[in-house]
């Protein structure tokens, strides 16, 4: 699609682009995970740059002088690209909110502090529904407030974060209805190139990615679809497909299958769920982003409320697999794939586990293509 490769090179752009607003003294802010709100760094008059990157091993094999090799490829990929001068974007940057979600992304905030990147921690309670640990996070919010209106030198006003949040409640809606035009069948775009929309979203001027993403809906819910009828409609689960990391939905859909949806916990914006503009933005904000969307595997228990989800995203988006894709050394996610796997057994869901480290030699690509291509061909055998 032309409009997904605009997209994409309006993303290879951004370091250039925020060089050179950096150079009129905007404020470059980056962060990590899902619970750091882009509204309130917008609001501030700073630009975001979410941090999210991966798909190769020499980042990951960099950090082995300073985190254990048994940490997630993820967390040691982030502070990887930056010691390799991968990421052009992290020595611009004027402040880093690291969030703090477990033990490998606060290890990797410890090497954002380590190599002398400012950084500002959130603490994330994985005890969710207690009202102390909303009330933590609530806070941690509050203090990034303040400490973003130090760095730009501007209050955050209602009117700027009401625009802010406005800005960004259109883009996942238009996320979502792209989305929703994969309930057809066949669909009229596949996961690989949906999860770049969703990075691609990440790293571009709000209103030029909203006309962009506009138009993507609109040439898709026109156009035809580049999928046979009858390929298997698949549902991509687990932690992250981090920016880069494309060789799985790829080899899904180049082996006749579609991702049809994803269940994600980061890398991709949780487009189902919008921020109530109406009240206090700021409680609003630690609302949804801590409380209204579907707990990421690290809040327990919350299994029950996840697999009660997925099952939904099976029976609306008509789902005939599920491919479980996990980083190494998350045993959280080892954990939740075989909870999974045992539901999915239940169900009669055909099942696939994958687990990566990033690595995509030639000699790991064998085995990997065999497992794909014969968990699509299963499906297609039981469907007769």
């Amino acid at each position: 699609m032309d409009t997904v490769e605009e997209l994409a090179d309006i993303a290879r752009a951004r370091p250039e682009n925020l060089k050179k607003e950096k150079e009129k003294g905007v404020k470059i802010v980056g962060y990590t995970g899902r619970f750091v709100p882009e509204e309130l760094i917008y609001a501030a008059g700073a630009i975001p740059y979410l941090i999210c990157k991966g798909g190769e091993t020499a980042p990951v094999e960099e950090v082995l002088p300073y985190m254990l090799r048994f940490m997630s490829p993820y967390a040691r990929a982030q502070i990887g690209y930056h010691l390799l001068k991968m990421d052009p974007v992290i020595p611009m940057l004027d402040l880093v909110v690291a969030d703090c979600s477990d033990c490998h992304m606060a290890r990797l905030a410890d090497l954002f502090e380590y190599f002398k990147l400012p950084t500002v921690r959130i603490g994330i309670p994985p005890d969710w529904e207690k009202s102390l640990s909303y009330n933590y996070y609530y806070k941690g919010l509050t203090k990034l407030r303040n400490k973003l209106e130090i760095l730009t030198g501007s209050k955050i006003s209602e009117k700027k974060l009401r625009e802010a949040t406005d800005s960004l409640n259109k883009i996942r809606s238009l996320l979502r209805n792209i989305s929703e035009l994969r309930k057809r069948q066949p669909p009229p775009i596949g996961g690989y190139d949906y999860i770049r929309l969703n990075h691609c979203s990440f790293y571009g001027d709000l209103k030029e990615i909203t006309g962009k993403l506009d138009d993507v809906y609109h040439r898709l819910k026109e156009g035809k679809s580049p999928f046979l009828k009858e390929a298997p409609r698949i549902l991509l689960a687990g932690h992250v497909i981090s920016v880069g990391d494309y060789i799985l939905p790829k080899l899904i859909e180049s082996s006749g299958g579609v991702v049809v949806a994803e269940f994600l916990d980061e890398g991709n914006r949780q487009c189902q769920w919008e921020v109530n503009t109406k009240g206090d933005l700021v409680k609003n904000i630690a609302d949804m982003y801590y409380l209204t969307r579907v707990p990421p595997s690290i809040f327990q228990p919350a299994w029950e409320k996840r697999l009660t989800f997925m099952k939904k995203l099976i029976g609306d988006f008509k789902i005939d697999g599920v491919i479980w894709y996990q980083l190494s050394f998350e045993e959280i996610y080892d954990m939740e794939g075989s909870i999974v796997s045992k539901a999915m057994g239940e169900m009669k869901i055909p099942f696939l586990k994958l687990e990566s480290s990033y690595e995509y030699a030639r000699e790991a690509m064998g085995p990997l293509t065999t497992r794909v291509e014969s968990f699509i061909e299963s499906i297609r055998v039981k469907r007769g």
